[in-house]
């Protein structure tokens, strides 16, 4: 009697694992949980990986520069061209404002910082963000915007202005404590200890507003040359350079994958109307080993950040439209 009840027990546990991993195995890539977010004037809007379902987010009173994601906390930060740092919930509920230099400067606060660039450290809870024109590099600041502190960055000799740098984009290696960030006013990318020591001149050449992301997964680092239409490709330290993509337009802001394998990047979308050319945007995506460009989404206007949702999805192919789940990647640093 024992071992006939064993035995259902077991046929019943059979039959729940291959139904989950039959459900698993058949979800769409793009559709779940899994979502793009992009700036567009002053909307965020998000749609599935493969473009569809495109929802607006939230309105803004100001044109939005940039956007990063807090998953974990179900939040969305961004900054105005006023230079505010916002937040919200991923729906777009429960607006706050963390940082508004306008009242800080009615105020008359000794140290106005003017954020272009943001990025976030979700394990320590802390922002990052560059500032224009300011000679510190870039700062920090806990979560909700308080303990603000400036991290004080100087070039190595040899710079073009090596008594100061100018942080445009960010990004981090918290493992590895180093922060990388395009010094556009020295014309490269660079890389310091979390407290700003260590300047390191990588060897890519910056012109022109490019933008950079990486892969901590495979040890590599992305950056786009938007004058030249090319997207390149090198070593952490930057060594190892490749052209990644070439003969595109004019490729922008850009977001990685590695666990799926793609790539995603906002390019020029030249179109016709009335015999005009007008230039749109427009977010394309490709595998990581180049191949499979795809266009997203077009006719988009004036795009300025693009960040993914693939919270504990990956793909199990480059080339196929299905998605799985691994326990061990539930939560991507």
């Amino acid at each position: 009697m024992k071992n006939r009840v064993l035995t259902q027990k077991w046929i019943v546990f059979i039959f729940v694992v291959i139904l989950l991993t039959s459900v698993v195995q058949n979800i769409s890539y793009g559709q779940g949980s899994a979502k793009i977010y992009w700036t567009e004037s002053d909307k965020i809007r998000r749609a599935n990986l493969d473009g569809t379902n495109v929802e607006s987010v939230l309105t803004d009173d100001d044109l939005i520069r940039d956007i990063a994601l807090d998953i974990q906390n179900h939040k969305i930060y961004w900054i105005g061209w006023r230079h505010s740092i916002k937040r919200a919930n991923l729906d777009g509920t429960k607006v706050e404002t963390i940082y508004d230099p306008q009242a800080l400067n009615a105020d008359k606060v000794e140290r106005i910082h003017s954020p272009i660039t943001i990025t976030l450290d979700t394990s320590a809870k802390k922002i990052y963000w560059g500032n224009m024109w300011a000679p510190w590099g870039m700062t920090r600041s806990d979560i909700d915007g308080s303990n603000i502190e400036d991290i004080t960055i100087l070039p190595v000799d040899g710079g073009v202005f090596n008594i100061r740098v100018d942080a445009e984009d960010i990004q981090l290696d918290v493992k590895a404590g180093k922060i990388y960030f395009q010094d556009s006013l020295n014309d490269n990318i660079a890389r310091v200890d979390m407290n700003g020591s260590n300047y390191e001149n990588l060897p890519p050449r910056m012109i022109y507003h490019d933008k950079i992301a990486l892969d901590l997964v495979n040890k590599k680092m992305y950056w786009t040359k938007i004058i030249m239409g090319v997207i390149r490709t090198a070593s952490l330290d930057g060594k190892n350079i490749e052209t990644f993509l070439s003969d595109l337009n004019a490729p922008t802001y850009i977001a990685l994958d590695p666990h799926s394998r793609k790539i995603y990047w906002i390019e020029r979308d030249t179109q016709k109307h009335n015999g005009k050319i007008i230039h749109k945007r427009k977010i394309q995506r490709a595998n990581l080993d180049g191949s499979n460009v795809t266009d997203i989404l077009t006719g988009l206007n004036y795009v300025a950040g693009i960040a993914l949702d693939t919270e504990g999805v990956y793909d199990v192919a480059p080339d196929t439209n299905k998605l799985t789940t691994t326990w061990a990647d539930m939560k991507i640093q």
